[in-house]
């Protein structure tokens, strides 16, 4: 069975090169991209609108960060981790960055970038 992915990122070219990998996987039939955590809560806040099975959140955004978002979505569907893996996947090598996503419950890993499609795919195996 085929998932949906959401990249929450800013970079438009890190958008580029992750949908390559994203669909080199072949384990993704939905691949949505937002360049802001705003522009995902907005969709998110339907309550019709069902959650990705994964999504990739960068830290480093301006309007919105990483952080911010989580926090937002914990608010708006305090149950969203029954129906999203969240893994924050960022540039940034500060261990406070590590230690602060490992002190959120709902993100279940912490990814460098670039994201290969072997890690993907490892991901999704693991949540099968």
């Amino acid at each position: 069975m085929k998932k949906s992915i959401c990249v929450i990122d800013d970079d438009m070219i890190y958008q580029m090169i992750i949908k390559k990998i994203i669909e080199r996987t072949a384990q993704f039939e939905t691949i949505k991209f937002y360049n802001d955590g705003i522009y995902a809560l907005e969709d998110f806040k339907d309550p019709d609108v069902v959650l990705p099975e994964l999504i990739l959140l960068d830290i480093n955004m301006p309007q919105m960060d990483g952080w911010q978002f989580l926090e937002s979505l914990i608010e708006l569907r305090p149950n969203f981790e029954n129906e999203t893996i969240i893994y924050v996947v960022t540039s940034s090598i500060a261990n406070s960055d590590r230690e602060k996503a490992n002190s959120f419950d709902e993100i279940s890993g912490f990814l460098s970038k670039p994201v290969s499609a072997d890690c993907l795919k490892k991901i999704i195996n693991k949540y099968r």
